[in-house]
């Protein structure tokens, strides 16, 4: 009988590169596992819906909790908020890569814990009354949740055909995009200021509770539907197909189960005797098989760190920090208030933001998100048919340190829009100018970032140096993300912060184009990986 596809014990490897070169094209509808790859497409979703969310208000929330703090004091609250959640993960993430990688607990498991606590800290977060409060929710948040790294590598291992991977993970910049798309508009139509909110109860006491119950709510149905959907794809698992309460009862009656031979050792032990033959693994067995086949051996930590695997997080490291930290930057940015006509005398000196409502940059941040979708939709195929994953993402870098250098601009020309109006207003983003020069920084953006986050994504999962090895490589990749989104962004909100003081606000977006620009040398270090199928 034939083995269902992505069900091979060893040989497996054999079979997927046989199977790659025999498909020229692979479409999104002939994946396999669609809807496992569904639900952790919503997860991944989830977490750019909290973040893009929280940065819609964020500037209103940190006023609300001291109402007389100045500007470039809430901007460099803001940084310390954004950088809260990913330092602590830092701190966190390799136990959970080790933890998702062990016989005992798995993927799923940690996937699940993740969903479960986030779902907690982000309703905590949102009936925060301090900026403390606040803090400690997000940090919280950082130290239990693991599940982005989590569902890329789950993703990789559902898809163990290099064609079918590369389409499958090319799916999580597009799910990023549209938590994008989404999250703004949670969190900036959801929000009930005080002078919007009639001083009434609830909603005066919490004004910003409303989007964060909405998303803990989502955030618990995506725990419940990962343990009903989502099968183990960790190779080697114990008891991966059983349920809580019969894992526990299936160590109680340990004594009388030794006594017969399982159904997973006879499956285990053929697996040597049948290294060049395909074995189909039955229904009640372990769910989802190595597509390299039964991992016998799991390599030394030291032997992970390839030369490829240094050069690939170094490089996202730099990438993520300009990526990760612009629209948290360009949130506050678009909610700090516009300076006045006496401030904003000189060119090229900026002395505020655009002075936008909740809803606006709500608005802002969601036509990113619908600018990302697109563009992830229709030029990404195509682009990256023509250039491929390499030279894709060392041609999608070279965009952001123009991008960021040009940012700040879109304040200048509310300025001048004002000015040159037969009747001024305080509120100058309603002039078609200023919203069409914040499309063409949005734009540009978000081009560069559709070149680069897919390849990035790819590039991470195949430096993989061993199969054994592919939940730590993507939980450190999470956690190079988070270290650099620990770091970058604060600093470039304190920048942005010290610019508002000596009427400087472009300094924030500039440094940001100097990380762009050594992204761009580090990526000549980056070649493609085979995704430890060489292990």
């Amino acid at each position: 009988m034939p083995a269902t596809p992505g069900l091979i014990i060893d040989g497996g490897a054999v079979e997927d590169q046989r199977a790659d070169s025999d498909v020229t094209t692979v479409s999104y509808l002939s994946l396999p596992h669609k809807p496992q790859l569904f639900l952790l497409m919503l997860i991944r979703m989830t977490e750019s819906l909290t973040s893009s969310s929280i940065q819609s208000y964020l500037y209103f929330q940190l006023q609300h909790f001291d109402p007389s703090a100045s500007p470039a004091t809430i901007s460099a609250q803001a940084g310390i908020i954004i950088g809260a959640k990913t330092a602590a993960h830092v701190c966190t993430g390799l136990i959970w890569g080790r933890l998702a990688d062990w016989e005992y607990c798995g993927r799923k498991t940690v996937i699940v814990f993740g969903l479960l606590a986030s779902s907690i800290s982000i309703l905590g977060y949102g009936f925060s009354r301090t900026f403390a409060m606040a803090l400690t929710w997000q940090l919280l948040d950082g130290v239990l949740n693991s599940t982005v790294s989590m569902a890329r590598c789950v993703i990789a291992e559902l898809n163990p055909q290099k064609r079918h991977r590369a389409r499958a993970l090319t799916l999580l910049p597009l799910c990023t995009n549209a938590g994008s798309l989404i999250g703004p508009l949670i969190g900036g139509f959801l929000v009930f200021p005080g002078r919007e909110n009639g001083n009434s109860g609830f909603l005066s006491k919490f004004p910003y509770a409303a989007p964060n119950i909405v998303i803990a709510a989502f955030y618990a149905i995506l725990a419940v539907a990962t343990i009903v959907v989502v099968e183990e794809t960790l190779p080697r698992t114990k008891y991966s197909h059983l349920g809580i309460l019969r894992r526990a009862w299936t160590k109680l009656d340990r004594p009388r189960v030794s006594d017969r031979t399982s159904h997973d050792e006879v499956v285990d032990e053929s697996t040597s005797l049948l290294s060049n033959q395909e074995v189909q693994i039955p229904a009640d067995s372990q769910s989802i098989a190595s597509p390299q086949g039964s991992e016998l051996t799991r390599l030394k930590f030291s032997q992970i760190w390839t030369f490829n695997v240094v050069a690939t997080m170094a490089a996202y490291f730099l990438i993520h920090g300009h990526t990760g930290s612009f629209p948290s930057l360009w949130a506050i940015f678009l909610s700090t208030p516009a300076p006045s006509t006496k401030q904003q005398s000189l060119s090229f000196r900026f002395y505020g933001g655009l002075g936008m409502s909740p809803r606006g940059v709500g608005t802002v941040m969601s036509m990113q998100g619908a600018i990302g979708v697109i563009t992830q939709v229709v030029l990404y195929p195509s682009l990256n048919d023509w250039l491929g994953t390499l030279r894709l993402f060392r041609t999608g870098l070279l965009v952001f340190p123009f991008t960021y250098f040009i940012a700040p601009f879109p304040a200048l020309v509310s300025y001048y829009a004002t000015n040159r109006s037969s009747n001024p207003s305080p509120y100058a983003i309603t002039e078609p100018c200023v919203w069409i020069s914040v499309a063409l920084v949005l734009l540009l953006y978000v081009c560069g970032r559709t070149g680069v986050a897919p390849a990035t994504t790819l590039l991470i999962n195949d430096s993989t140096p061993h199969p054994s090895a592919r939940a730590t490589i993507h939980t450190t990749g999470t956690i190079v993300s988070s270290l650099s989104r620990s770091i970058f962004p604060p600093t470039a909100l304190g920048m942005f912060a010290y610019g508002l003081r000596i009427g400087f606000v472009e300094l924030g977006f500039w440094f940001l184009a100097g990380v762009a620009t050594l992204a761009c040398l580090a990526s000549m270090w980056v070649v493609e990986g085979d995704n430890g199928n060489q292990a």
